[in-house]
Formats: C-alpha cells, sequence, structure tokens
C-alpha cells in the first residue's frame, strides 16, 4: 500500500504523549502514504470544563503540525462529557447516543476542514473507538478500518456503561471494511462478526531497544546513583498496576531496589501511599521515550505486574518485546497472551510464585539466554507489524482475497464496499 491518505482518528493519545500502538504504526505507515493525525480534544486527566476553554480556539482554527514529511499532527475541539459517573444509570443509554452523535459532529467538522486545507480525496479513514462510528460515510472514505487495541467495554471508566459500549463496538465492527485486533481474544471475538479481522499483535521499535545492549550506552543519573540490584517497571503506573505485589516485591528483597519509571497514576489509596513511603522503592517519574533504553539498562530484573481485572485479561503488552529486544530477564503476571512467550520470560499465577521467579530471574543473564530474548524480539517489530497492515489494505483496496500471513488471521475477502447515506 502506497500513495494513500489515512485519517487516523485517536481518542486517547496526543502525538507527544507515551508512544503506543497507534503512534508506531502511523509514524511508519507514513514512510510511503499521507497520514492525518488527529489528537484528542481533550485530556482525561484534567476536568472536562478547563479542556473545554483551553481547546475553544480550535473551533476557529486548524492548528496543524507536520511530524513528518507525510506527517501531520491536527489538534480537535473538545466534545462533550460523558458523564458517565454522574448521570443516573437509567438515562444513560439515551443520552450516550446524543452525546456521541454531537461530539462526531464536532470533530467531523475539523475533519473536513483539515481535509480541504490538505488537499485530501478518497481517504482510508482509520478508527479507534465505538464513539466515533458515526463519521463513518461522512468523509469520502474508499475504506474504513477499526484498530481495536483494548476492550474498551471493560475498561473501570466504563463499569457503568458496559453492555452499551459492547454493542456500540459490535456495531462498529460489522459496519467497517476491516478490523486489527491486538489481541488473539480480541480478535476471536470480533472475527465471529466480521471475518475481515485480523490480529496484529503489539510489536516493538527493535533498534530503540536493542540499543541497551550497547556497551557504551550511559546510563542517566537518577537511576545510576541507586544501588543494585534493581528491579524495575518502564510505562504508565496506572489503575492496571497490581500496588500489592509490588508491595509485596520490595518487602521480599529489601537488598534490591524497586525502581519505577513512568508518570505515576496509581489508584489512590493505603497501598498507594505505603508503597511511596517505603525506602527501597523509588519513583523516578516520566521520561523521554529515546531516554527508556538508558535506564533499562539499568534493571536486573523487569517487571510485567499486571492487576488481572478487566480489559488487561484481554491485552497483549506492550513491554513484552520491548523488554525482550533489550535482553531483559523479565516478570509477568499470567496474562493469556504471555504464555507463548513463556520460553524467553518468566509467568507467575501468584503472588509468591512472582516473587520466587524475580530471584532466579537476578541471574538470568547467559550469553544463550539473552541471545533468545533478542531474537524473540526480531521477529515482532512494528515494521513487521505495519508490512502486515499494509499488504492486509493492498489486498482489500485492489479487491483481492486477502491470504493469510504470518500475523494475520484467516478471515476472507468480504462482499464489497458498503453505500453510506
Amino acid at each position: 500500500m502506497q500513495g494513500e491518505t489515512i485519517l487516523a482518528i485517536d481518542p486517547s493519545a496526543r502525538w507527544h504523549s507515551i508512544w503506543r500502538s497507534t503512534q508506531q504504526i502511523m509514524s511508519r505507515i507514513a514512510a510511503r502514504n499521507r497520514v492525518l493525525y488527529f489528537e484528542p480534544g481533550r485530556d482525561d486527566n484534567r476536568s472536562a470544563v478547563y479542556e473545554m476553554l483551553r481547546n475553544l480556539p480550535n473551533f476557529l482554527r486548524l492548528p496543524t503540525l507536520r511530524e513528518q514529511e507525510n506527517l501531520y499532527v491536527i489538534q480537535t475541539p473538545s466534545g462533550l462529557p460523558y458523564l458517565r459517573r454522574h448521570l443516573p444509570r437509567a438515562v444513560l443509554p439515551l443520552t450516550l447516543p446524543l452525546i456521541d452523535r454531537i461530539n462526531s459532529r464536532i470533530l467531523l467538522r475539523h475533519v473536513r476542514w483539515a481535509m480541504e486545507a490538505l488537499g485530501v480525496r478518497d481517504p482510508i479513514l482509520w478508527l479507534l473507538n465505538p464513539g466515533h462510528i458515526d463519521l463513518i460515510g461522512r468523509c469520502g472514505e474508499k475504506l474504513v478500518c477499526y484498530f481495536n487495541y483494548d476492550e474498551h467495554a471493560d475498561f473501570p471508566v466504563n463499569a457503568r456503561i458496559r453492555d452499551f459500549a459492547r454493542r456500540r463496538d459490535d456495531e462498529l465492527v460489522r459496519l467497517v471494511d476491516v478490523v486489527f485486533a491486538t489481541s488473539r481474544a480480541q480478535t476471536e471475538r470480533r472475527k465471529a462478526l466480521n471475518p475481515n479481522t485480523f490480529f496484529i499483535p503489539n510489536g516493538v521499535d527493535f533498534e530503540e531497544f536493542h540499543r541497551v545492549l550497547d556497551p557504551d550506552l550511559p546510563v542517566p543519573d537518577d537511576i545510576a546513583g541507586i544501588p543494585r540490584p534493581i528491579i524495575g517497571f518502564v510505562g504508565w503506573l496506572g489503575y492496571h498496576i497490581d500496588v500489592r505485589l509490588l508491595i509485596r516485591i520490595a518487602e521480599a528483597y529489601q537488598d534490591c531496589r524497586l525502581v519505577l519509571v513512568g508518570p505515576e497514576e496509581l489508584t489512590k489509596g493505603p497501598d498507594r501511599t505505603r508503597l511511596r513511603e517505603m525506602p527501597n522503592v523509588f519513583f523516578l517519574g516520566r521520561k523521554e521515550r529515546t531516554e527508556l533504553p538508558n535506564y533499562l539498562k539499568a534493571f536486573d530484573v523487569a517487571l510485567m505486574p499486571w492487576s488481572l481485572e478487566g480489559h488487561v485479561r484481554s491485552a497483549y503488552p506492550l513491554k513484552l518485546h520491548e523488554y525482550l529486544a533489550a535482553g531483559r530477564s523479565s516478570v509477568a503476571t499470567a496474562l493469556p497472551e504471555l504464555f507463548p512467550y513463556r520460553s524467553v520470560i518468566s509467568i507467575a499465577e501468584t503472588h509468591e510464585q512472582f516473587i520466587r521467579h524475580i530471584r532466579d530471574a537476578l541471574h538470568d543473564y547467559s550469553p544463550d539466554a539473552i541471545d533468545a530474548r533478542v531474537a524473540v524480539a526480531r521477529q515482532n517489530t512494528w515494521d513487521h507489524r505495519v508490512d502486515e497492515i499494509s499488504r492486509i489494505l493492498g489486498s482489500i483496496l485492489t479487491g483481492k482475497p486477502v491470504q493469510p500471513g504470518r500475523q494475520a488471521g484467516t478471515g476472507k475477502q468480504s462482499s464489497g464496499r458498503r453505500s453510506f447515506q
């Protein structure tokens, strides 16, 4: 696939936030295609009123930043909040579709404005959230993709609207031309609704994280001064982290330091307070994406301490191949998507097992072990993922049957493009 224009509508991640799958994919698709990346109109970590006032000027302007030769990042106005935590449960089924329609109208005006300013015709519409279903058929698109990176209905914030969120997701899956899902569980559920559903798991920027094994790579000052051994985690410290497990680790390994690198948004409560007060626990805060390998180099063990609840149960963690490319010895909680990799990572079913695995992992750095980890990561790069996405989209655009690839599912070609009124 080349010479196409992709409208990437991302409801959750600004381009310069923590890089996730969408930024990784779009930065590579832009090598042969043009990408318009529409940032979300609000930051969920700030109040809706603050964000609406901050983004109010975007109703009257089109802030556009050219990040790469063919990639444009466009800020959008804020939409209305769902108020799902505040409105009575009985009225939510009535208010949610209405809010979706209003927000889509706000966003559609901005998308059309950008298309006109940049001379876009016949784009590919790339959606990430069922809330944007009303954009379909209104952007002059030739193809609609749904990139499903998580089970939205299982997010904690959607607990009161889970049934609505799942119905909305099902509706979107049936309507689009192709679905890409990042885990096997997500893929299988959607393939029953749309045969053009393909498994595209998260990958790794291999060359970036493989730098950890470069003996000349410097270690940042704020971690270089922390005595080793270091048991560490790199990433977003949010509600999906098992805080009690981290406390158990810090207690069991008082001769080690537990170092947490990333924005700290753990669930407030006594466990969070206790963790922050422990003398061998260090919170180093958010770091730039390009600095993460420098911090990983100081780790003796890398952690994936997920709490197996909600959407996490069906997730395929971004950390997996990043840790492997860095050659780090890793211990993870028992996510189903991790079991195929148990030859190169340690998987724990319980807190006690997790703690025991750390002891072994501290010394698991034989040349053969490191080579095995790196070999797996080398087969799971973002370049490989984007090649597979481009192959699938290219087949659909040319009307050819999609042949199963190394990472693709086995879906068959749909009967043709639908008409939207």
